[in-house]
């Protein structure tokens, strides 16, 4: 009887690229492989676990399995070890998608590396020095179109507009889940991208993402509008990171960029990475509120949502009360009757609170 290789998938979000090489690897040594996500048996003979993201959730589960199933468990991902790698000989391995059952589309890497540095981002310590890693034909089954790359930044790469011209001629549809580096949007790069078949994460839409995490950046942007427009309205998706180091300004007028630019916002919380810690200076709040608050964007309303109920938190825990304005524009659809139900129920509110609001 063949021994058995149970994979456990702790909290990815797509189906987990390391963990479908691992599956590979074994499945043609012999062995029997399961993946599993919420039940775990315990008959296997061996154990292997991957957390992409260091949150309390995730560590939880990694230290009960670590506690469940001791040296038969080998765990890593970003969210445990960003110094732990494949093996050569499984990290060359063709993805098996039929873990997953999965045949959306493919993953993988073209690149590995960034130069860029940035103090949140865990790429310059997990991924090594920026490098070329492989081809298409290393994780694209035959007969499929879609394709999400993880790329890290491929456009900084000498290489990138030739991966461009080749994705262009095998006419496939790719989602940078990545993001693409505003700095490198050249004429000739825009002219290549102009060609792609560049989509959302769902396959379903056009649509090319950058990313702005420091006003820094805001130049860049400017500089390309012209390239940025000509991508199409609401074409453009910028991932804006919040939560970690920045200012309530400098928030403000990365906002105000996208507004004028009218590209659609995708704002993120900033997650820990392992050893950075989020640095919300303690003078977030230097910038006049209502200001930010009644900013409005075309599209994405839903995330952008997901700022505002952060920034309620954060108001309260540095000053220990509400902004009702704030309360009034996350809760303008259910109004009166909604903000009452909240402020009964947060288990920090006085009753002179309550009372001022209901006054």
């Amino acid at each position: 009887m063949a021994e058995s290789i149970t994979l456990i998938d702790i909290d990815s979000k797509i189906p987990n690229l390391a963990l479908m090489k691992l599956s590979a690897y074994f499945k043609k040594k012999g062995f029997k492989v399961t993946l599993c996500r919420e039940v775990i048996p315990n008959d296997a003979n061996y154990y292997f676990a991957s957390t992409v993201f260091n949150t309390e959730k995730s560590n939880m589960l990694a230290e009960f399995l670590r506690y469940r199933y001791g040296d038969a468990l080998d765990i890593g991902g970003s969210g445990f070890s960003l110094e732990k790698r494949l093996p050569d000989e499984i990290e060359q391995c063709f993805p098996d998608y039929e873990l997953y059952q999965h045949d959306k589309y493919a993953i993988g890497f073209l690149t590995r590396g960034c130069d860029r540095k940035c103090p949140f981002c865990l790429v310059p310590k997990k991924e090594g020095p920026k490098r070329v890693v492989g081809s298409f034909t290393d994780f694209v089954p035959d007969g499929q179109r879609n394709i999400m790359l993880l790329d890290d930044n491929l456009l900084s790469f000498p290489e990138a507009k030739c991966f461009l011209a080749e994705i262009s001629k095998k006419n496939y549809a790719v989602n940078f889940s990545q993001s693409l580096d505003i700095q490198y949007l050249d004429e000739e790069t825009y002219s290549w991208l102009k060609k792609i078949d560049s989509r959302n994460s769902k396959f379903t839409k056009k649509m090319y993402y950058f990313s702005c995490n420091s006003t820094r950046t805001i130049d860049e942007f400017m500089e390309r509008k012209a390239f940025l427009k000509g991508f199409g309205k609401d074409a453009v998706t910028v991932i804006v990171m919040y939560g970690f180091n920045t200012h309530l300004s400098e928030d403000y007028k990365i906002m105000r960029m996208l507004r004028y630019l009218g590209l659609v916002p995708f704002f993120q919380q900033y997650q820990p990475i392992i050893g950075v810690d989020a640095r919300v200076p303690e003078d977030f709040f230097d910038f006049d509120l209502n200001k930010v608050i009644r900013l409005t964007f075309r599209s994405n309303g839903i995330n952008w949502e997901k700022y505002l109920r952060w920034l309620n938190k954060l108001y309260f825990a540095t000053f220990g009360r509400y902004y009702y304005p704030l309360l009034e524009i996350i809760y303008r659809y259910n109004n009166k009757q909604a903000i009452n139900r909240y402020l009964k129920n947060g288990h920090l509110l006085t009753n002179e609170l309550y009372k001022k609001f209901n006054g």
